[in-house]
């Protein structure tokens, strides 16, 4: 994506049309380095995420900023299409360029994140949960 002043903001379904003045949103996706010792440097893409720049926020949209804590669901629509995500806004600024701007990104998902967990001790067998 890019950036548009075109975009119809939504933050937990209350609209903010009109309250900035422009939006720059990415899907950037984490790139993973394969090491296979070869001679030449694979890649893969990995899961696509979705940032983005607010700029010239309201102040009523620039008091969603909260380091991150909230989830916000974030909608932008746009030409009859729209895309949205649980996002956390973290942080606004004052750019070299003088203009308020604000960031947000795809909120973390804890419980759906890779993580590693204890293995707990098998109590049952899988024949006797099979009946067998």
């Amino acid at each position: 994506m890019a950036y548009s002043e075109d975009w119809q903001l939504t933050v937990d379904g209350v609209p903010f049309v009109g309250e900035y003045a422009g939006i720059d949103a990415n899907m950037p996706r984490a790139v993973h380095d394969i090491p296979d010792d070869g001679e030449w440097v694979s890649r893969v893409l990995g899961p696509a995420s979705f940032t983005l720049v607010i700029a010239n926020p309201s102040d009523r949209l620039y008091a969603l900023v909260d380091g991150g804590h909230a989830v916000r669901d974030v909608k932008l629509t746009a030409n009859g299409h729209s895309i949205s995500h649980p996002t956390h806004f973290y942080k606004g600024w004052i750019g070299a360029d003088g203009v308020r701007k604000m960031f947000g990104s795809l909120a973390v998902d804890r419980e759906h994140e890779a993580k590693w967990v204890e293995e707990l001790p098998a109590t049952v067998s899988t024949a006797q949960i099979e009946g067998n």
